[in-house]
């Protein structure tokens, strides 16, 4: 029965030490990933505040340049 295993995933005929390896290099990769996706994450939140200051600005002009004008 263990050999039928052996047959049908090749991982068993690896040694240990380069199974290792590779779990140490997924590893790195995931943690690469997360932080590329933390990065992307940021950088779209500081376009969302940049859009969202610009249109606080122009609501602010906005309502100052109609409280400034004469009443009808």
């Amino acid at each position: 029965m263990a050999d039928k295993v052996t047959d049908r995933n090749p991982i068993f005929s690896k040694p240990l030490p380069e199974i290792l390896d590779d779990i140490q290099d997924a590893a790195a990769d995931a943690r690469r990933a997360a932080e590329d996706a933390r990065n992307a994450g940021e950088q779209a939140a500081e376009e969302v505040m940049k859009r969202l200051r610009k249109l606080f600005l122009k609501m602010a002009k906005d309502i100052t340049e109609a409280l400034d004008e004469p009443k009808k």
